[in-house]
């Protein structure tokens, strides 16, 4: 679903929308690596896998927003 909330942003050409929507679904991959943690996963998996899909979320929310 999240995809096509994306794909229809795109089409609809609106870089700022989509910068917005970037950055509040930056919750989705925190919210994964605070799970991983909780149920035992290790810190390399919650931070290396989740921790560096948000941060790359909010580097390309910061693109679209700012440019």
């Amino acid at each position: 679903a999240s995809g096509l909330f994306i794909a229809i942003l795109i089409f609809n050409r609106s870089a700022q929308l989509l910068g917005w929507f970037m950055l509040a679904a930056t919750i989705i991959p925190l919210s994964d690596a605070t799970i991983v943690l909780r149920h035992g996963g290790t810190r390399a998996a919650a931070f290396g896998i989740h921790g560096s899909t948000a941060i790359f979320m909010l580097m390309i929310a910061a693109l679209l927003l700012l440019g």
